[in-house]
């Protein structure tokens, strides 16, 4: 891509054509007669044109050249850059349930999709986990891959169940070869730990040991206080979460899912550009001789010229 630093430079040009043609507008035209020997056989007319051509020519060059022209591509950001997230989203039965409109699991992925759409520059990864837990997409910048199997996730793809601390355990270990300063977790459950081998509070404890203040667990607590809902232990959410730097949100609408997202965005700010890292490389240098090289040939045949005119 193609872009000017200093683009109100290319305002020289027209600037200067309004200026020579008040100018030429108000300078009577001279007629002269010319004898004596030429050693060019090129008319004094036809050498004015060309040195007109050179000196709007190199006054072009020069004002592309002073709006600083560059060329950049946009790379990926590298190992270590950014922040490592990983979704690991409960795909359990109760995830149907429509009191989150149209249902949990869909108002869910759709907050999730949004989350990964803004932040561009994070590598992220998805787990799904019900009664037991699956790795679906390791933390990847191939956000377009990732929101598919976001898309995808579905309920009878795992048998029914809940085990949250074989889904965090999971989610962890994919961010073990992670080279980032900053990773994070975000772990949404509806429900309670009913098939899992592992108590969900020694898995955190585990992770806290293992990876310390660089990963950190935001848990999400799905549910309403509908007579008829599933229940959803949020002390156990809230425990996960304060062992591993994060913190519990109590989720009650599909709206608040939306939010969620936003606050984790806030939490976690990306140190990278949200419009993406570029090399630009600087053009102005051949257009800045171009232009010397022109305007220097202009005055030098309007020199010759008038020395010959003159004699």
């Amino acid at each position: 891509m193609i872009r000017f630093d200093f683009w109100p430079a290319l305002l020289g040009i027209p600037l200067l054509a309004i200026f020579y043609g008040v100018l030429a507008a108000r300078k009577r035209p001279v007629s002269q007669t010319f004898t004596g020997p030429f050693l060019e056989t090129r008319s004094v007319e036809s050498t004015g044109c060309f040195t007109a051509v050179l000196r709007w020519g190199g006054l072009l060059a020069l004002s592309l050249a002073l709006a600083r022209p560059q060329s950049g591509f946009e790379r990926l950001p590298e190992a270590g850059e950014g922040v490592d997230i990983v979704i690991t989203l409960d795909v359990s039965g109760s995830m149907l349930a429509n009191d989150y409109s149209p249902t949990r699991l869909e108002a869910a992925k759709q907050a999730a999709l949004e989350f990964i759409e803004g932040r561009p520059n994070d590598r992220i990864g998805l787990v799904v986990y019900a009664n037991q837990p699956l790795s679906i997409c390791p933390p990847t910048f191939d956000h377009e891959t990732l929101a598919r199997f976001v898309e995808r996730a579905g309920i009878g793809s795992l048998e029914d169940g809940t085990a949250i601390g074989s889904g965090l355990a999971v989610a962890a270990r994919g961010l073990d070869y992670s080279q980032s300063d900053r990773r994070v977790i975000i772990l949404i459950s509806d429900g309670v730990e009913t098939s899992g081998i592992v108590d969900p509070i020694t898995v955190a404890e585990a992770v806290n040991r293992i990876h310390g203040d660089s990963l950190k667990v935001y848990t999400v607590a799905i549910g309403t206080s509908a007579p008829d809902a599933y229940g959803v232990d949020r002390e156990t959410l809230s425990r996960i979460a304060s062992i591993n730097g994060g913190r519990l949100f109590d989720v009650h609408s599909a709206r608040d899912l939306e939010e969620v997202y936003s606050a984790i965005d806030e939490l976690e700010a990306s140190t990278l550009p949200a419009e993406g890292l570029f090399i630009y490389r600087d053009h102005y240098l051949g257009l800045l001789l171009a232009a010397f090289a022109m305007l220097l040939a202009d005055a030098f045949l309007r020199w010759r010229v008038l020395k010959v005119t003159g004699e």
